[in-house]
């Protein structure tokens, strides 16, 4: 083989190579979990969960990348983020922890924070109790379901009471399971985001006995919510992408009005002085 020709080949493999590594870089996976109404995977509230649209609004802020969607669980979404895979999720949490995985933009909505769920009609006996120990000392003859793990505060109280063997807390596959249980009253109450209530009274057909939440002094009243992706140049640019496009608030209220169809009136009153401060102190600009 003359040299010219071993130059023009090898030449080609590079911008074969260099055009695959670029192709790679601009495709933009975005991680998803069935977890209504944070995502909504089935009828008859598909695709209208709070991340479903974070997820379209994005897309078509970054139409300099290729979206595919992945659907896993949360700790597959944790094990792509220790492997630095290039993959994105439309929410989570900004906190120390996971800070050493991902890189977190700009919050892309305000939500009140985990707290107690239950029925209406059992509002009165909880009347002054502020903790999630509170409840559990106070209503001890009450079986409190849980269905996953809820973030600062909360956790450390159910590892305290040693959760998975206390009889005064019934562990359960699913969040769907638990709410299932609270409907027919297998269950006094759970814990989980006032969203979540009014989800899963919608999905019940639940208009009589409807389920409340209760803020918890066990840790902050609001969280805002970032996106998140791995903890490499790619997921930095990516973030950087995204900041960029959340610097429009046609979009930003896009994403409130997202949040605010799966609110109570109540919530959502509760909620906007705080969404004030939240443009205030994030996006003063706009």
């Amino acid at each position: 083989m003359h040299f010219a020709s071993i130059v023009f080949l090898f030449l080609n493999i590079w911008v074969c190579i260099s055009s695959f590594a670029k192709g790679e870089a601009r495709t933009l996976t975005w991680i998803r979990w069935n977890d209504p109404p944070i995502f909504i995977f089935e009828a008859p509230f598909k695709g209208q969960g709070v991340l479903d649209v974070v997820e379209r609004e994005l897309i078509a802020a970054l139409p300099q990348y290729r979206h595919k969607h992945l659907e896993a669980n949360v700790p597959r979404v944790l094990k792509e983020a220790e492997e630095k895979s290039p993959i994105c999720n439309a929410g989570w949490l900004d906190t120390p922890e996971w800070a050493k995985l991902f890189y977190f933009s700009k919050p892309v909505f305000l939500i009140p924070a985990n707290g107690v769920l239950l029925k209406q009609s059992k509002l009165r006996e909880v009347k002054g109790l502020k903790s999630l120990q509170d409840f559990l000392d106070k209503k001890s003859h009450w079986l409190l379901g849980v269905g996953r793990l809820y973030g600062e505060g909360i956790d450390e109280v159910l590892f305290k009471n040693d959760y998975k063997k206390n009889k005064k807390i019934l562990p359960v596959a699913s969040s769907l399971l638990v709410h299932r249980m609270l409907n027919t009253n297998r269950v006094q109450y759970t814990l989980g985001y006032p969203f979540e209530a009014k989800y899963y009274d919608e999905l019940f057909g639940n208009t009589k006995d409807r389920v409340v939440h209760v803020p918890l002094s066990d840790n902050k009243p609001f969280v805002e919510v970032v996106v998140a992706c791995p903890k490499t140049e790619w997921g930095k640019q990516v973030i950087k992408d995204v900041n960029k496009a959340l610097t429009n608030l046609s979009l930003l209220k896009r994403l409130e009005k997202g949040v605010a169809r799966w609110h109570s009136q109540e919530d959502q009153k509760r909620l906007e002085p705080e969404l004030v401060k939240f443009y205030q102190r994030n996006y003063p600009g706009l």
